[in-house]
């Protein structure tokens, strides 16, 4: 039997390697400690209060409850005063709870507003619309005096009662925005005959 040899290698061979590369050397790798991933921080959102000052009007989205006695509008703004403050200490983990806080208050105003109110705006849940200053003024159901307490009112906070000509008011500042002035509808012009 013959014995079988591996190949072994030419000594010299074609390709020679390159003799100004140098050797390559073992790296030694420091033990690192396990990758752990990092949680991912939901950033809440965390309203700022900002002075807006602007020389333009102001106009409010007013709701309102008239009340004919002061006794019985106290009794109505220290309800709606109460749930707001219930609803502020309640602890829960939500970054917009301030917005659900006066969505729910403005829902039970609403509810307020169409069952006790005596203002025309009772159907509306007590919803008086854009309030500027300088409107033309429904005398059923606002007067200066409102319109002017309205201009001072801070948003988010329900004031006192306010004592006008035609009962008490509880007011409720929805929303606010610059005034822009618009624009009567233009009147149609009759057909012209032929």
């Amino acid at each position: 039997m013959s014995e079988i040899k591996p190949p072994q290698e030419p000594e010299n061979t074609i390709y020679e390697r390159d003799k100004t590369a140098k050797e390559p050397q073992p790296i030694e790798a420091e033990p690192k400690a396990p990758v752990r991933a990092k949680p991912k921080i939901k950033k809440a959102f965390i309203p700022k209060k900002k002075s807006f000052t602007t020389d333009k009007p102001m106009e409010y989205r007013i709701k309102n409850i008239r009340m004919t006695s002061l006794e019985s509008a106290n009794m109505i703004w220290e309800t709606l005063t109460d749930y707001q403050n219930d609803l502020a200490q309640q602890e829960v983990d939500d970054p917009d709870k301030t917005y659900h806080d006066w969505e729910n208050v403005e829902k039970f105003f609403t509810r307020l507003a169409k069952k006790y109110s005596v203002c025309m705006s009772k159907a509306l849940g007590g919803s008086l619309g854009w309030v500027y200053q300088g409107m033309e003024i429904a005398p059923q159901t606002m007067d200066q005096d409102l319109i002017d307490a309205i201009m001072k009112a801070e948003k988010f906070k329900i004031p006192e009662p306010i004592k006008t000509k035609l009962g008490f008011h509880i007011i409720m500042i929805g929303e606010s925005q610059v005034h822009t002035p618009r624009e009567k509808p233009l009147e149609k012009e009759p057909p012209l005959q032929f």
